[in-house]
């Protein structure tokens, strides 16, 4: 996890993974067969750690605006989620940058919730409390409370889709893109303030 951290997805390289962990490359190959099996891993273990952001900035916001009216609990929370997507891609650009690394073979296993094939991996652990990914914690906080629903027009999938794509693509511009120089407090602010109008805008009451 420390060579993704500090250099993404380029980093994880087991011959180093073994050097910084003193164990013998041939007990290594023992649990994971190759370079993309241990990338799979941190790749697994990081997409975990973007949820749990969310989780977190989720829990606070359901905390501070517990008294409010629905459409605005619904609206700060899902801000909440995105905020804390947003926040741990700047915080943790390695992290992010690996959580996107990951196969379509171990993508499978995140998102099912079964056991990855090689070693002793993240998948082995007791899984968390709540969503496990940050679809799925999107998925979650776009389930509306009772007496309000989106506008007949949109979906809770459909604002999905837009957020995700919203959020990876600013956090990748961000990070490695074109936007990586920019002023991101600023930045951040002004996608918030998007992304808070278009939801507060599809609620109907």
């Amino acid at each position: 996890m420390e060579l993704a951290r500090s250099g993404g997805a380029e980093a994880v390289v087991l011959r180093e993974a073994t050097r910084r962990t003193g164990v013998s490359p041939n007990a290594a190959y023992r649990h994971f067969d190759s370079r993309e099996a241990l990338l799979d891993e941190v790749a697994v273990r990081a997409s975990r750690k973007l949820a749990e952001s969310m989780k977190t900035s989720v829990a606070r916001a359901r905390a501070e605006f517990a008294g409010s009216d629905p459409k605005t609990i619904a609206t700060e929370v899902i801000l909440s989620a995105c905020r804390g997507y947003i926040g741990f891609a700047l915080m943790e650009p390695g992290w992010f940058n690996v959580s996107s690394a990951i196969s379509d073979r171990a993508m499978t296993y995140l998102y099912d919730g079964a056991s990855m094939p090689s070693g002793e991996s993240a998948t082995h652990e007791e899984p968390e409390d709540g969503p496990r990914t940050a679809r799925a914690v999107l998925a979650d906080v776009l389930v509306l409370p009772e007496g309000i629903s989106w506008a007949p027009s949109i979906s809770a999938e459909d604002l999905e889709l837009m957020l995700r794509s919203m959020l990876y693509g600013f956090s990748v511009l961000s990070t490695v893109g074109a936007l990586r120089r920019e002023d991101h407090t600023q930045l951040e602010g002004r996608l918030l303030s998007l992304i808070r109008a278009s939801v507060a805008g599809a609620i109907k009451q």
